[in-house]
């Protein structure tokens, strides 16, 4: 469960500020975080409690802004590196940003609703719906565009891709370096934005959001059955997905070309530059298959599978003498 670095517990109400990201977010254990955020909605809807209602759906907002904004940026990125490399491709149309001014719009009307105690469940699923919908369009138009990728400049220049796509992310993981800050920070920050993020991409049964937590004496587990992004893909079979064996690709067969991004940014480049994999990611390799993310008590705990996996050797000491922070 959350310790004293992690997030807020639920005594401080359905959402409080936590430093280590500038901004409100979910209270409670892990296992709490977890539960969808259209549940606890749905749940202060019922008991009554309509300014906590109004607040959680304004999350909702919160927590599908980073993907709807790494969405546009990726998709109107890869035309331009084909392009780059002599590679006409004409972008699909995708109205994804009247969408997302709409949804917004839409997630504010019903917030008032909600503090007005006018507002019904079935109210929030709609909602809910237009998100899924709006999202999985633009997930869809990743996907061929990187299906594209593939076809034109070869499947084994999806990490360098991934890697140019993802620059400013893979900088951003510099924080999780264990000499600038304490592995007990980095540790409540990285369960806590992966359980956030997909929340966002409304995975798990039904779509909703779920997160299964499993907490084991040397990592916090983090199951998506299906992801819903990368899961989501491989389940409808609809994209094309790795046919040879690659690093950046956790060496196996059946990658979806999306989920190449969670092993460049997450476990590969983490590798290189840390010492140590920030999570530890078990991707769906085929139709069905839950996705699981794994998060370390200790960098020095990851088991070397972890490393040989993506073609590295585990250092004699990962993480160095400040593990523990």
């Amino acid at each position: 469960m959350p310790d004293m670095d992690g997030p807020p517990g639920r005594s401080e109400g359905e959402l409080a500020f936590w430093e280590p990201v500038g901004r409100e977010v979910r209270t409670g254990t892990w296992a709490e975080q977890a539960e969808p955020t259209l549940d606890r909605v749905v749940r202060a809807l019922a008991e009554g409690r309509h300014d906590d209602a109004a607040a959680l759906v304004r999350h909702l907002v919160v927590e599908a802004q980073e993907i709807h904004d790494l969405y546009t940026d990726w998709a109107a990125a890869i035309p331009r590196i084909l392009a780059r490399e002599g590679v006409a491709a004409e972008a699909p149309r995708l109205d994804s940003e009247d969408e997302w001014r709409d949804l917004t719009a839409a997630v504010e009307e019903l917030a008032a609703r909600c503090v007005a105690g006018e507002a019904a469940g079935h109210e929030v699923e709609e909602v809910a719906g237009r998100w899924r919908e709006a999202h999985d369009r633009h997930l869809d138009l990743v996907a061929a565009w990187l299906d594209a990728a593939a076809g034109r400049l070869g499947e084994a220049r999806l990490g360098e891709l991934w890697a140019e796509l993802q620059s400013s992310g893979i900088s951003e993981y510099a924080r999780y370096d264990v000499s600038r800050t304490p592995w007990a920070r980095s540790h409540a920050l990285l369960v806590q934005i992966a359980i956030e993020g997909m929340h966002g991409h409304l995975g798990g049964p039904g779509r909703r959001g779920a997160v299964e937590v499993r907490e084991h004496d040397d990592r916090v587990e983090l199951r998506f059955s299906p992801c819903g992004s990368g899961g989501v893909l491989r389940a409808r079979e609809a994209f094309g997905v790795t046919e040879t064996r690659h690093d950046f690709a956790w060496n196996e067969l059946g990658v979806c070309h999306y989920c190449v991004h969670c092993c460049v940014l997450q476990q590969l480049t983490p590798i290189d530059r840390l010492g140590y994999p920030a999570r530890v990611i078990d991707p769906p390799l085929s139709p069905g298959d839950s996705c699981s993310w794994s998060v370390y008590l200790d960098p020095t705990l990851v088991p070397a599978a972890a490393y040989h996996r993506v073609g590295r050797e585990k250092p004699d000491h990962a993480g160095g003498p400040h593990g523990r922070g």
